[in-house]
């Protein structure tokens, strides 16, 4: 990342000086926005880095602070996928046992360097949620147990968190008993307080407007060095956005405050406590992609300053919009480390002891490569050993039949897509969340999923039985299904935006067909024609109709802005459990589990 002061105030004037410049013409009004530099991160490996390599003779009396962090783990112990760092991609990254070991690289190398013993391992928030079987059938303890091994200190929460109410979650913080009623996997599993000091600022219950659980809205680290002494104030915050992205009954206890107030409400109170420097971690998304970063993050960042220009925050480690960034957005470093253990950031910050206050920030982010692209960095033995006991324990409820399908074929998924794009177990998920919306009350008219969410075959035995494990591998994420009402007009939009990237991202849909024809526009070679509901009828471009989709898509993921301007009506469940539920279903029915017949689309 390019070196700047950090007690500059960076605004843009006359014009785009920097790629990814936001651009104002407001002189020095506090409503300007915030020139954004992006960062530059072409090393696959910390020890790599040039500006890890020694002190600046500048920061050599300066006390340093390292802050090694992830995001978005997501119970994510053994996955692995491709990612994209920058401008380069790595295969088969991820694993929170060469995770480990590489934050424990990173660790070295900076108290090497700097001779500085201050590295605070922080996590993000969705550490836990939207994970494979090793995780989820233990209830996440087994990840609370890798976060422990893993030496991780700090936490915010995330709308994961909120999967299973937070009072679910904050047991299994803290290592408490489950309930008489939970499965034997999770009774017999050890217990333990993961250590985490979990940080949310912009959480209270409604009642009396009190952080719940006693989790604090910041935590003070003092850091020595030099026979120095200065503080650090770590400030936790929650997405705003949670009520859209859990169920009601999980959220209905809170008030989730408004994220830029709240950093400038504890900023304040911490700088009046003698605290200059400030570290903001956030569930809260943000992007650097095509020399550009943008995202709520920014956004936020852009409100805080707006509020308090002096504020004292030099870095804003984000989370929960699944990507990679790497900015400086005014005098705040930003970084977001992708998800589930594929990547992590480092931060190398220095304080002045004299004002207290950062000099200079270096952030970067790494991917945890493949013992391919690294054999010689190993797994760490202690990480790998939690692992391989949850493998062990979850093996018999991942092998359990929750259903049968007709046939004993396995129902192919996006591997074997059809000319137009359809797969079964594709649109068998998509029929499954149309089924759940429906359980719920919630009237929805069609379905759409991004096929990049179906991950796999459904594999039907030779008894043509289908299994637990075999369901969750095609829907292993858990993904809040959203209800939200589109006019015609934006359906069509969103089936059209199939076609502007080379079919690069597709959906799999249910409820209703459609037909398209070759086009001129060399930028959109297909034009979508007809498309009509379930019973034949054309769909209307000015009437409203309820459409379920994931939170994923939600957010414009793979490039469907147009879910973006939906209106949300209400939640329906993880896309996992809508899955599982309809194979049981389908089971009680006498044609059992079938096939979809791909014909959703046509071609004319």
């Amino acid at each position: 990342m390019r070196k700047y002061r950090t007690h500059q105030l960076m605004r843009i004037i006359l014009g785009s000086l920097f790629a990814g410049t936001i651009i104002s013409i407001n002189n020095l009004e506090a409503s300007a926005d915030l020139q954004i530099v992006n960062g530059v991160d072409t090393y696959a490996k910390s020890s790599q880095e040039k500006d890890f390599q020694s002190v600046d003779a500048e920061n050599k009396k300066d006390i340093a602070v390292q802050v090694l962090a992830i995001n978005d783990l997501h119970g994510g112990l053994d996955t692995t996928g491709d990612v994209k760092i920058g401008d380069k991609n790595y295969s088969k990254a991820g694993t929170v046992s060469r995770l480990a070991t590489y934050l424990n690289q990173s660790q070295s190398q900076f108290k090497s360097v700097t001779k500085s013993n201050n590295t605070f391992r922080i996590e993000a928030g969705d550490a836990v949620g939207a994970a494979p079987a090793n995780s989820t059938l233990l209830a996440h303890e087994s990840t609370m147990h890798a976060l422990k091994a893993m030496k991780f200190k700090i936490g915010t929460l995330g709308n994961h968190e909120f999967d299973h109410g937070l009072p679910e979650f904050n047991r299994i913080l803290t290592g408490q008993k489950p309930d008489k009623i939970a499965d034997k996997l999770i009774k017999n599993y050890p217990h333990r307080n993961s250590g985490i000091e979990m940080i949310v600022a912009n959480v209270v219950n409604k009642k009396d407007k009190a952080i719940p659980y006693g989790y604090q809205p910041y935590t003070i680290k003092t850091v020595k060095q030099n026979n120095q002494v200065a503080k650090v104030g770590i400030i936790g915050i929650e997405t705003s956005t949670l009520p859209s992205l859990t169920l009601y009954q999980n959220y209905k206890d809170y008030d989730v405050l408004d994220e830029a107030e709240t950093i400038a409400k504890y900023d304040k109170i911490l700088r009046d406590k003698g605290v200059n420097a400030v570290i903001v971690v956030a569930h809260t998304g943000v992007e650097t992609k095509d020399n550009q970063t943008k995202g709520p993050s920014v956004d936020i960042l852009n409100k805080l300053n707006q509020l308090d220009p002096d504020n004292s925050v030099g870095l804003y480690v984000a989370a929960h919009s699944h990507q990679y960034a790497n900015a400086k957005v005014g005098n705040t470093h930003v970084v977001q480390a992708v998800y589930t253990g594929k990547a992590y950031d480092n931060s190398w910050c220095y304080i002045n002891p004299s004002t207290g206050r950062f000099t200079n920030i270096f952030s970067h982010v790494y991917p945890v490569l493949s013992a391919k692209d690294d054999p010689n960095t190993k797994p760490d033995k202690d990480v790998s050993a939690i692992v391989k006991d949850a493998d062990k324990r979850v093996n018999k409820k991942v092998n359990h039949v929750i259903g049968y399908a007709n046939t004993n074929k396995t129902i192919t998924g996006r591997l074997h897509n059809s000319s137009t794009m359809e797969n079964e177990s594709g649109e068998l998920v998509a029929d499954s969340q149309l089924s759940a919306a429906k359980s719920a009350d919630l009237k929805p008219d069609f379905a759409m999923t991004n096929t990049g969410g179906v991950r796999a075959d459904l594999v039907v035995n030779d008894k043509k039985a289908i299994t637990w494990g075999a369901a969750t591998a095609v829907q292993p994420f858990g993904n809040i299904l959203q209800v939200v009402s589109m006019s015609g007009a934006q359906i069509r939009q969103v089936l059209n935006q199939q076609y502007d990237e080379d079919q690069h991202y597709y959906l799999q849909i249910s409820g209703l067909k459609y037909t398209y024809q070759k086009s001129d526009n060399p930028n959109q070679p297909y034009e979508v024609k007809d498309i009509t509901d379930s019973n034949g009828h054309l769909v209307d471009d000015n009437k409203n109709y309820r459409v379920v989709i994931n939170d994923f898509l939600y957010g414009g993921g793979d490039n469907f802005t147009a879910f973006k301007d939906a209106k949300l009506v209400g939640a329906a469940g993880t896309d996992t459990d809508a899955l599982v539920k309809y194979i049981q279903d389908m089971t009680r029915t006498a044609k059992k589990v079938t096939p979809p017949k791909l014909d959703r689309k046509v071609l004319e």
